[in-house]
């Protein structure tokens, strides 16, 4: 299992229609093959900043999911000023802990 990340800077008045296109479009990707989880983050300080935030079985998986014809042609029309999708971040469970200090083991 491997996690992602993926940071979007809308564009200047458009977050509601980036929030729209792209809850589809996260909908769309999480029923692809070998997604677990999606989950979208904006951020307190800067409201037009967007970081994605994914679980997927393989980076294979993560690679297939976003070459579909479908997600490519629902990215282009996102409003969005910047990404990283091209240099997506990749990330493996190193250790994690719960509310109350309570250790997760890794997956």
């Amino acid at each position: 299992m491997m996690h992602t990340l993926v940071s979007f800077y809308v564009q200047p008045s458009k977050v509601q229609e980036f929030e729209s296109l792209h809850r589809a479009l996260a909908q769309l990707i999480s029923g692809q093959p070998g997604c677990i989880e999606v989950k979208v983050h904006r951020s307190l300080k800067h409201p037009r900043e967007y970081v994605v935030y994914g679980t997927w079985e393989s980076k294979e998986a993560w690679e297939r999911a976003h070459q579909t014809a479908e997600f490519k042609t629902a990215f282009q029309n996102l409003p969005i000023e910047e990404h990283t999708l091209s240099s997506a971040s990749f990330f493996e469970l190193a250790y994690a802990y719960k509310g109350g200090g309570g250790a997760v083991c890794p997956e």
